[in-house]
């Protein structure tokens, strides 16, 4: 656990003092060091109770406006010590983990010794819990954050007859921290207990022989002046007394070692950070997942067998254009087409691309298959026939390549033909040579456009799909890809975001489905409001979201599953 714990306590003489501190090294330099000062009787194995794992314990630094240097031991009182002026403190060495844990007066660092003396004078003299006693949490963002314990041990020779002591655990992540209140105050607590425990034995005892010596003083007392007053003259010149005379423990400090020690590792190993599966905004590219792109497939026979949409991709052809984003595809084509093409896309229906180019053929399926998750992408990515949905939803096709006419009239079909203009806006090459395109046909911008000289043209089959009403995903899609002040950068980051907030619509849906809610696909009042109401989606959204719950893999549904029940 990144953190010191520490005790501190409220000295009469010299106000609020580090007691007793315990902190962690992983530097195998700085860790020899340190033992190399500490005697081979004190240094102490490891406490029982958790296993010699690995922990995320380290020393704790920080930056201090006013740095503050230790005291001088000379300059202690009794109250004020717990080590001997002779000795460097306590040592414990996790071999396994290759940590050392140092327990001592206080820290040696300048800068660290400043953190933890600003959170002992504020644990015992400005935070106040209800009550005085017990747990608290300070701190400030972008310095440390503080757990902290206050209690009285009991002393028969103090004003009031106690003493101020507080527990801290000082670190630099606030999270972290809330995160182990309940572990903290429960273990401190028990610690808490042990020691009043101690010093209520103690506290017995002594006032049981300072009733029976009071009582004889004053039986053999001849003046007055000889009583309770005079015994209080007589305390008040005493110095202040050491925690191993209140609990009359002499061990105590190799006890708190341990104890603390426990605390930094047990706190390491309780909260660990792990990655949970759940429904991928975009498949791990293979530089994210650590996996080395394989080289793109190149012969007849690699480009027609299907491909998942993390191992696609794009065939580059020496002096061919290719596209680079979904923007400039969008400008090489009318809205209206795109917004034919997109819903296609979205719904899952089967995607044809037309072209002589391989090239071009493979980075427009490229940058089409962005608007979908990945998982719902099967690529095959240029044939010189027909393949059917079941094989693929992506299909690169030649443009000799025939289309059968089911296909071409089919609502579950849509073809993007890739034609090069020439002069006159007539198609260059193919079975479409000579074919002047009309004014409306996938007119682009052609500024600054390198393949402003191609036009993509969709085939529409009917006019239902086009005259339906626009989902809300295709409505911002459109709107996001018609700005003309961003950049393809913050748009392939605004889709990415778009894509990841209809995936949280699609475990809703999917938990609602599942926990029999609906009854779908038919329309009910309960679809209607969770459509509208909670998913702020359409009936035209309805297919998308369907489509999509391909991308939820099937342990992350067991996931959904259990979560939901629970």
């Amino acid at each position: 656990m990144n953190a010191v714990v520490a005790l501190c306590h409220f000295c009469e003489a010299h106000g609020p003092a580090i007691l007793f501190c315990t902190q962690s090294f992983h530097s195998a330099h700085d860790a020899q060091l340190m033992m190399d000062a500490v005697p081979p009787d004190k240094r102490i194995p490891l406490p029982d109770r958790p296993d010699s794992r690995a922990s995320d314990a380290s020393s704790v630094s920080s930056v201090s406006s006013l740095i503050q240097a230790p005291p001088a031991k000379s300059e202690q009182c009794e109250a004020c010590r717990s080590i001997p002026a002779d000795e460097a403190g306590f040592v414990s060495y996790d071999t396994k983990a290759n940590i050392c844990y140092i327990s001592q007066q206080h820290p040696e660092q300048p800068q660290l010794y400043s953190v933890v003396r600003q959170a002992c004078v504020r644990s015992l003299n400005c935070e106040v819990c209800p009550g005085r006693e017990g747990p608290i949490a300070f701190g400030e963002d972008g310095s440390s954050h503080v757990l902290s314990y206050t209690f009285k041990i009991k002393d028969s020779q103090a004003r009031g007859f106690s003493r101020l002591y507080s527990l801290v655990v000082v670190m630099m992540d606030r999270v972290f921290l809330i995160n182990s209140w309940p572990f903290l105050v429960k273990h401190f607590r028990a610690l808490i207990d042990d020691l009043q425990g101690k010093a209520e034995c103690v506290y017995s005892r002594e006032t049981e022989e300072s009733k029976q010596h009071t009582s004889r003083s004053l039986r053999s007392s001849v003046s007055s002046t000889h009583g309770l007053d005079h015994l209080r003259r007589i305390r008040a010149n005493e110095t202040g007394r050491s925690l191993v005379e209140l609990t009359g423990d002499g061990g105590i400090f190799r006890h708190l070692h341990r104890y603390f020690v426990f605390l930094l590792k047990a706190g390491g190993l309780r909260i660990t950070e792990c990655v949970l599966e759940g429904p991928p905004r975009v498949v791990a590219d293979p530089e994210s997942s650590g996996e080395q792109p394989g080289p793109a497939p190149s012969t007849p026979e690699a480009l027609e067998r299907p491909l998942s949409a993390a191992d696609f991709r794009v065939v580059e052809e020496e002096g061919v254009c290719v596209l680079g984003s979904l923007q400039q595809v969008f400008h090489l084509m009318d809205k209206a087409s795109f917004q034919y093409l997109a819903t296609h896309i979205l719904k899952g229906n089967q995607v044809i691309v037309r072209g002589n180019s391989v090239s071009l053929v493979t980075s427009l399926i490229n940058i089409l298959k962005n608007i979908v998750p990945e998982k719902c992408c099967q690529i095959v990515p240029f044939s010189k026939s027909y393949k059917e949905p079941f094989v693929c939803n992506f299909l690169g096709l030649s443009s000799s390549a025939e289309v059968p006419k089911h296909v071409t009239s089919s609502d579950l079909h849509v073809v993007v033909e890739i034609f090069h203009l020439g002069a006159a806006g007539r198609v260059v090459g193919g079975v479409w040579a000579g074919l002047r395109l009309g004014e409306g046909e996938g007119r682009g911008r052609e500024d600054g456009n390198p393949c402003s000289g191609y036009r993509l043209v969709v085939v529409q089959s009917n006019s239902k799909t086009s005259e339906a009403k626009a989902s809300v995903f295709l409505t911002r899609l459109v709107t996001l890809l018609s700005s003309e002040v961003l950049s393809d950068a913050t748009i392939s980051g605004g889709l990415s975001a778009l894509k990841e907030e209809w995936m949280n619509k699609v475990k809703v849906l999917y938990k609602f489905s599942q926990m029999g809610h609906l009854e779908m696909p038919q329309k009910n009042e309960r679809l209607t409001k969770l459509l509208h109401e909670i998913l702020y989606v359409g009936y035209e959204d309805l297919p998308i979201l369907q489509y999509w719950r391909a991308a939820l893999s099937k342990e992350y549904k067991t996931h959904l599953m259990q979560a939901a029940r629970t």
